[in-house]
């Protein structure tokens, strides 16, 4: 049996063999066999790195900035979409020089977060050129612009924690870089390239200055070298972007030193946290000077609402300090603390207290603070249950003796209640005539059924009716209004309001419905100034029931409409409907020379609202109206206030008001004004003096 299994193993072995060989003999004859184009096709990439001509094919332009163009290009050895940098101002040798000195530095930067540079050369143009990889995605630039703008997709998928994240990558490539002695010098969102996929490159090193402080590097690669490098041409001048600079860029012939990176990384966690820039100034020049002199609204006073960490201010702060000394030793430190805030424990720079400590704790701890703080709330009603049981029996035995006496004293009162009813009912039904105050509307309406109930004569009957029907009216429920007023037969002081409830009865037919901003804006319009606190009324009714989302430019007519009553003016047409413009964030609207002086509603000290509130304003423009009163403006949440050719009448109380708006820009008249006054305004927000 054995044997027969081992001459069946042989035979499968030989015959295995044989296949192999006349496999082998076929394909060689094949090959033998091959013309030349059949074999060149077989190695198409070594063919193609033997081809003659241009490597690169060009397709189209992603970008031209102040000193760069970069060209999508198609790289011909390598078979991939790249992106070609050419010189825009690269007009002679030096010129030239300097761009490839970016390409040289850039190269010898090899991270993770750095753009890596493929290939320098010249074109068949004589133009110097390098490639690099093409990164699909935006310039962190671009994703705070949308950020700013509330754009939804951003807003989902950029939360600070994922913005904080890309500054830990920026400052691992800036931190590598000074580990080569390379200070980059122009930090900014334009520079920073964030991929699709989570990648993020900090790109253009054309302001890059590589120090020659005979320290030796801390890893080991060769020291670049800082006389081939740097930019001899241009030592002596101020280079850099203003509100990204550090003070000592803005000086001629200043020692740059890794701190200056460090403001500037500071810079850009500022426009992280606020999305604005922590210098601000009309003109490059204002924010140098205000660079220099180191004017930096803390993030938490530029955004109150975002409440925004004090641990992360702090790091901002600290990084942003006029003096060098004052900032992180090291980006290293800088990126610490970000990890610190990000694993959720207080940073260095905040110099956290007990209390600060033990809320950080919590936070990162939340799952068994919660299971203690349930156990002990748990025992907590266990105990109360008990003493509650206690305390009811108790109560119980005393009440059993009361109750009999209170049962007799509750029929007495019941008895004279009955009595006065009748003239209790009738004192009410008065009040509700008298006061015409409507903003229990509702239960004012109950009050006057119940009195029409009752044996009244025709003339309190007239009067009930009539004054149901404005409450009605006040409610939109022009139907019932109507209906009222009818039976209501002539009417003394609701006339208008009767012709104006029978018409908006057939436009609004339910109810239940409540009429657009636009149609009550026309009924407010049509009725008589004398009605002018039903209107109000009817206002304060329908803003109650306005959804939140509603639109600004439906509303814009409305506002028109009362501003019109509460002014005693004839403002209101269509043309004026196109004042409201869309802007960033919200709307601007234009009320110069108008004649309103009042845009807040005040109804019997019960309720007060500004009336341009739901316009959802950024920027107002009441230059040369009637405007005096600056505690009209409260309510509103202004960036912008153009108030030329206007005097206020409390100067001191219109300072307070701006700092409670958060109003970053105001124009006013120069004159009108004390000095003292302007330079307390100049040193929270930009001003402009006519």
């Amino acid at each position: 049996m054995a044997k027969e299994k081992k001459k069946k193993k042989k035979n499968m072995e030989d015959t295995f063999r044989k296949r192999s060989e006349t496999l082998r003999d076929f394909y060689s004859a094949q090959a033998d066999s091959l013309s030349e184009n059949e074999k060149s096709s077989l190695t198409p990439i070594l063919n193609s790195l033997k081809e003659k001509g241009s490597r690169y094919k060009k397709t189209e332009e992603i970008a031209t900035g102040g000193e760069k163009k970069i060209i999508k290009a198609h790289d011909r050895m390598l078979d991939r979409e790249i992106a070609l940098a050419f010189s825009v101002r690269a007009k002679n040798d030096l010129d030239q020089e300097q761009f490839l000195r970016e390409a040289r530095v850039t190269a010898n930067l090899t991270h993770p977060n750095i753009m890596p540079v493929y290939n320098i050369g010249v074109d068949e143009e004589n133009h110097p050129f390098f490639s690099m990889e093409l990164v699909r995605g935006d310039s962190l630039k671009t994703i705070i612009e949308k950020l700013k703008e509330g754009d939804e997709e951003y807003k989902q998928n950029y939360p600070l924690e994922v913005l904080l994240n890309i500054f830990i990558k920026i400052c691992n490539a800036i931190a590598y870089a000074h580990s080569r002695h390379v200070l980059h010098l122009d930090i900014k969102p334009d520079n920073i390239r964030v991929g699709t996929f989570g990648e993020v490159f900090v790109c253009d090193w054309g302001l890059a200055r590589v120090l020659n402080d005979g320290v030796s590097t801390e890893i080991d690669e060769v020291p670049l070298d800082a006389d081939t490098l740097n930019d001899m041409t241009l030592s002596g001048m101020v280079k850099g972007t203003p509100g990204f600079m550090a003070p000592e860029q803005t000086e001629m012939n200043s020692v740059k030193t890794y701190q200056t990176d460090i403001y500037s990384l500071g810079s850009l966690l500022y426009m992280l946290l606020t999305y604005e820039r922590p210098v601000q100034g009309k003109s490059a020049n204002e924010m140098i000077e205000n660079t220099k002199k180191g004017q930096i609204i803390s993030p938490r006073k530029l955004q109150p609402e975002w409440r925004i960490s004090y641990s992360l201010v702090a790091v901002c702060m600290k990084a942003l300090s006029l003096n060098p000394e004052k900032r992180y030793k090291s980006v290293l430190s800088l990126r610490k603390e970000i990890d610190r805030y990000l694993s959720g424990y207080p940073t260095h720079a905040e110099r956290p207290s007990f209390i600060i400590r033990l809320t950080f704790l919590v936070k990162r701890h939340n799952q068994i603070t919660f299971v203690v703080l349930f156990s002990l709330l748990l025992l907590a009603a266990i105990n109360g249950r008990n003493l509650v049981t206690i305390s009811q029996e108790k109560a119980d035995a005393v009440m059993a003796i009361k109750r009999a006496e209170e049962n007799f004293a509750l029929y007495v009162k019941e008895q004279k209640l009955s009595k006065a009813l009748g003239k209790n009912l009738e004192q009410a039904v008065l009040y509700t005539v008298k006061t015409r105050d409507f903003i229990n509307a509702p239960s004012m309406i109950h009050v006057l059924e119940t009195g029409l109930r009752e044996n009244v004569d025709t003339l309190h009957q007239k009067n009930l009716l009539e004054q149901k029907g404005v409450l009605h009216f006040v409610l939109q429920e022009f139907a019932a209004a109507s209906e009222c007023f009818d039976k209501a037969g002539d009417l003394h002081r609701a006339e208008r309001l009767k012709i104006l409830s029978k018409k908006y009865a057939k436009i609004k037919t339910s109810d239940k419905a409540q009429l657009s901003d636009q149609q009550l804006a026309y009924l407010i319009h049509e009725a008589k100034q004398k009605d002018k606190m039903t209107l109000f009324y009817l206002y304060y009714h329908h803003m109650r029931r306005r959804p939140l989302s509603a639109s600004s430019k439906e509303y814009l007519p409305l506002s028109f409409a009362i501003l019109d009553k509460m002014n005693n003016k004839h403002f209101f047409e269509k043309k004026q409907f196109n004042r409201l413009k869309k802007v960033n964030g919200g709307y601007e609207l234009d009320l110069s020379r108008t004649p309103y002086s009042i845009y807040s509603l005040n109804i019997a000290g019960l309720y007060r609202k500004n009336i341009l509130q739901p316009l959802h304003l950024k920027k107002l423009n009441i230059s040369y109206s009637r405007f005096k009163n600056s505690d009209e403006l409260k309510g509103l949440n202004l960036e912008t206030l153009m108030m030329y050719g206007v005097n206020v009448k409390n100067k001191r109380r219109f300072l307070q008001r701006l700092f409670a708006m958060h109003t970053s820009w105001v124009g006013l008249t120069e004159k009108y004004y004390p000095k003292q006054m302007l330079e307390e305004l100049k040193n929270i927000m930009i001003v402009d003096e006519k």
